[in-house]
């Protein structure tokens, strides 16, 4: 063990342990490191029936979590059982602590990590059976399919029609143009395609309404870019699922945001991307299945026409893929709670 790690682990160990002696553990934490990770997590925490404590990686999330009316506690805190949808199970070194992970976004879009990431938690959950059969065979025992739970509101009656079209009027300013949702994964995974649209979209603002949402770690620039746009909505946390289930089409690269709508079998267009070191071997032959592709924005601008004014060809093909990657649509988040109950 290094020595970092023993400098935070050993003091950590001990007041676990002191804090287990005095009876003063928190039942439950839920450990956020972005915005999203509430997103996963709170359809799960609806069902749990115990106190829990809410723990922000930074500020950012800190500040969006009180704007919920949520209070916030700082590390270290010493749990029972810890929640989170990243591997940060060695933020909690005590085995005793029962750890349950969950995806940050549906099904592997990348590669799985290193084994030895999974292996601290008491399960990981997954989204889908065809992913817990090809964890096991990578070795990971401490895995099951849930489903994915931040999709459970699209599916549960949280969102009905009423409510969407309030969102749509109230929120996107707009009731007629066909609304379009682009997305970006991070630069630096080699997997990203915006640097192709981020400067363009004023060019489709006069015929749809254009949406927008990054992944956290893209670039300040294209963040400021979008963000300073008058005519795109830059989606937060709280908006995307609707503007999801309202949207007419996603354009993407590789970010997991295609599973949800493959889940929600919505139209996708997706440019295409080279190798990169996290890219599944399969990934390009499910995004062929899952909706047009392309090369270049101005490509894009034709296919959108042409895609939206058409039959959707995709349509099978991608409800074949929502099967493989999702199982309990709607009821993941109870799923996944009556198993950490009997755990």
């Amino acid at each position: 063990m290094p020595l970092s790690s023993l400098v935070y682990t050993l003091p950590y160990r001990f007041f676990w342990t002191l804090a287990r002696y005095r009876n003063r553990l928190i039942p439950c934490v839920i450990y956020c490191a972005e915005p999203l990770d509430y997103t996963v997590l709170e359809p799960v925490v609806r069902y749990l029936n115990k106190p829990c404590v809410y723990v922000a990686k930074n500020k950012r999330t800190a500040d969006y979590l009180r704007q919920k009316g949520i209070a916030v506690s700082r590390m270290p805190v010493f749990p029972e059982t810890v929640l989170m949808a990243r591997h940060g199970a060695w933020k909690f070194p005590v085995s005793a602590i029962r750890k349950f992970g969950f995806r940050h976004g549906p099904y592997h879009f990348k590669t799985f990590t290193s084994v030895r990431n999974y292996q601290p938690f008491t399960l990981f959950f997954l989204t889908s059976r065809a992913e817990e059969e090809k964890a096991r065979k990578l070795g990971l025992e401490n895995v099951i399919a849930v489903g994915y739970p931040k999709l459970d509101p699209a599916f549960d009656g949280s969102w009905s029609e009423e409510r969407l079209r309030h969102f749509r009027k109230t929120t996107l300013k707009d009731t007629k143009k066909p609304i379009l949702l682009f997305s970006a994964t991070w630069e630096k995974s080699g997997m990203s395609a915006v640097r192709h649209w981020y400067r363009r979209l004023d060019e489709l603002t006069s015929d749809y309404t254009v949406c927008v949402t990054l992944h956290p770690w893209v670039s300040r620039d294209v963040f400021h870019i979008l963000k300073c746009s008058s005519n795109v909505f830059l989606a937060s946390a709280d908006d995307l699922l609707p503007v999801m289930m309202l949207a007419d089409c996603t354009i993407s690269d590789t970010s997991s945001i295609i599973g949800e709508f493959i889940a929600l079998d919505k139209r996708i267009i997706t440019f295409r991307t080279g190798k990169a070191e996290r890219k599944p071997d399969s990934l390009d032959a499910m995004l062929d299945k899952a909706g047009y592709r392309v090369d270049s924005f101005d490509a894009l601008k034709e296919t959108i026409s042409k895609y939206l004014n058409s039959e959707d060809p995709y349509v099978c093909s991608r409800r074949e893929l929502r099967d493989l990657m999702f199982c309990n649509l709607g009821v993941a988040g109870k799923q996944a709670a009556k198993i950490i109950h009997n755990q």
